[in-house]
């Protein structure tokens, strides 16, 4: 029997699959981290608490880390308000959201950023204008009511997503129309 037929010997099939478990595993090292870092700055935070108080059921683990990283990125100020609401929620503890509503003045930016965070969670967008990012389509919370009854439309951006009409361009001169 050759020295390559061994089975302790390495074959080049092998050492690619080595290779290739090292590449992996590096790469998640790499990842994996920044990942934990980022869900411990989302538990910290209190995002993932505070959008179950506001939507008024639990939060999803992995939509509330989508939500809380878009709306950094489109409210760079975000966590110092969610920090500013949180103090006051944990200060009145409201036994419901419709307790919060009442007792806030809806010009307190403590109202606006929850408003950011209810819109995020039931509309599945995050963001303004140019800037708006679709975060979750299908699992956004206003499809909740018709659940199971009609089925979730797999397009756009929501309702009214299509945008503005197109503008016509104005006739060439002489053109035969």
């Amino acid at each position: 029997m050759s020295e390559n037929n061994h089975p302790e010997s390495v074959t080049r099939r092998r050492l690619l699959q080595g290779i290739g478990v090292l590449s992996l595993s590096a790469l998640t090292a790499s990842l994996f981290p920044a990942l934990k870092v980022q869900a411990q700055e989302m538990n910290s935070s209190g995002f993932a608490p505070i959008s179950s108080f506001l939507v008024s059921r639990p939060a999803n683990p992995l939509l509330s880390q989508r939500y809380y990283n878009a709306l950094i990125k489109n409210y760079p100020d975000f966590p110092t308000r969610l920090s500013a609401l949180k103090t006051y929620l944990d200060g009145q503890h409201f036994a419901h959201m419709d307790d919060f509503i009442a007792a806030i003045d809806h010009a307190d930016p403590r109202y606006t950023t929850a408003r950011l965070i209810v819109s995020a969670w039931y509309t599945g967008i995050v963001g303004e204008d140019k800037n708006i990012e679709l975060v979750a389509y299908a699992d956004a919370m206003m499809y909740l009511p018709t659940r199971g009854i009609l089925v979730i439309p797999t397009y756009g951006g929501g309702p009214d997503s299509w945008g503005p009409k197109p503008v016509n361009p104005p006739a060439a001169e002489g053109a035969n129309v």
